[in-house]
């Protein structure tokens, strides 16, 4: 399988240069969960003078989209990212430099208590008319009525004149034929018009924190969870006694991210030092240095610990 088509996003400054990436400048569309990839695929082909880049967090969908485009070695205009849709949107893309966004089925979260965790808030669709040039776009199809009155509502004061629409089957996506054989004939589409910019600047990235202990005593090492507006989670701690490392994952979760993280506890020269560990792709985050302060906090403690 070529993967010449998925960018490893987190090998690159932020934002990603798409000049760059694409090898030449062209008007931009963006997918939002582009699913077997039915829609960027055939679009790819039907306009090779644009650009396409499309998001996706499932591995075997993005594999079976990759596998659909080496079927057609004259497809160079498309590329795929594994990532959250709000990451993506909030660090890897400068103000006004995107010409069309649309998602089509995008899950719609129908329980109630799931309802945090739907895509199209106002806050998301304000992030996404920054994006946009002025002249942007962005279409969103939904099956479910109540999420199309969601969105309706969630779009005040984003900057969007906005037109809504019933719509007949037509992208033939996997999820629209699910409920096309369910017997739902129409689909609620809305269309976003950019008429006035709402700046929202590029994420940056934090710098990382690290620590240093005079001594360190692995087996008295104790970490508790911490919850809230970002949670720490410690999944497992391993040491090395012939090389004086120790290594602490975690798991932390803050906002919409949930992030598997490694932290080493190394012993350089006389002292020991806490820190990122090596070899890893992460965001740089409050919590990603908010989990490596605590694990320095339970290393520290191993040294005011009596000795057993």
């Amino acid at each position: 399988m070529n993967f010449k088509s998925l960018i490893a996003h987190h090998q690159f400054q932020y934002p990603i240069n798409w000049r760059e990436q694409f090898g030449r400048s062209a008007p931009l569309e963006v997918e939002i969960g582009f699913g077997l990839g039915e829609v960027l695929f055939k679009k790819a082909q039907e306009f090779p003078k644009r650009n396409f880049i499309g998001f996706e967090q499932n591995w075997e969908r993005i594999c079976r989209t990759l596998q659909q485009i080496d079927t057609v070695p004259s497809i160079q205009n498309v590329r795929l990212l594994k990532v959250d849709a709000r990451i993506a949107f909030e660090r890897f893309f400068k103000e006004k430099s995107i010409d069309t966004i649309y998602s089509l089925f995008p899950c719609p979260w129908p329980k109630k208590a799931h309802i945090k965790h739907r895509l199209f808030s106002c806050d998301f669709l304000k992030l996404l008319n920054s994006r946009l040039k002025n002249s942007g776009a962005l279409k969103i199809v939904t099956d479910h009525e109540d999420y199309f009155h969601w969105i309706l509502d969630q779009a005040d004061d984003t900057g969007f004149a906005i037109q809504k629409n019933k719509i007949s089957p037509r992208y033939n996506t996997k999820f629209e034929r699910k409920w096309l054989l369910k017997g739902q004939e129409k689909f609620f589409e809305i269309n976003f018009s950019k008429k006035r910019h709402v700046s929202i600047s590029i994420k940056k990235e934090l710098k990382l924190k690290s620590y240093s202990l005079k001594n360190f005593h692995f087996d008295r090492f104790r970490m508790e969870k911490e919850t809230g507006e970002i949670s720490v989670i410690l999944k497992d701690f391993l040491y090395d006694p012939k090389k004086y490392k120790g290594m602490a994952h975690v798991v932390v979760v803050e906002d919409y991210m949930i992030q598997h993280f490694w932290i080493a506890i190394v012993k350089k020269g006389k002292a020991w030092h806490v820190g990122r560990a090596d070899g890893q792709s992460f965001f740089q985050t409050p919590g990603i240095n908010r989990s490596i302060e605590l694990v320095y906090q339970a290393a520290l403690k191993t040294i005011e610990s009596p000795t057993p």
